[in-house]
């Protein structure tokens, strides 16, 4: 003989599965070159206040967009930002100089000449 709660436990073992398995799928934020966001976003990215945010938006130092009143901030560019300001070691000048010189033969032996004198 059918037992109409059997039917409604096995449906509601079911549920219960599925509604674990949403639980556990985590939502993914945006991509962070689309991710736009206001003057805390441009805090959270650079760690700097907000009153020295401003102060580089009015001085133009900053990248940064304006709508009406609003500003608004990319993160992306807030990293390429941040990644602009990032010096050179020692190490990676010379390489980069060594990869320049070796594409120009005659200068390599001026500076080589050059820096043994020295």
């Amino acid at each position: 003989m059918f037992n109409p709660f059997e039917d409604i436990l096995t449906r509601l073992v079911r549920v219960e599965a599925l509604l674990l398995e949403l639980q556990s799928i985590t939502i993914l934020p945006a991509p962070a070159d689309k991710q736009l966001g206001g003057i805390e976003l441009a805090m959270q990215i650079t760690g700097l206040a907000q009153s020295t945010i401003y102060n580089l938006v009015c001085a133009g130092s900053i990248p940064h967009m304006k709508r009406g009143r609003k500003l608004y901030f990319s993160r992306a560019e807030l990293e390429a930002w941040i990644m602009d300001g990032k010096h050179q070691t020692l190490q990676e000048l010379e390489t980069e100089v060594a990869r320049h010189l070796s594409d120009k033969p005659d200068q390599k032996e001026q500076f080589q000449s050059a820096t043994s004198t020295r």
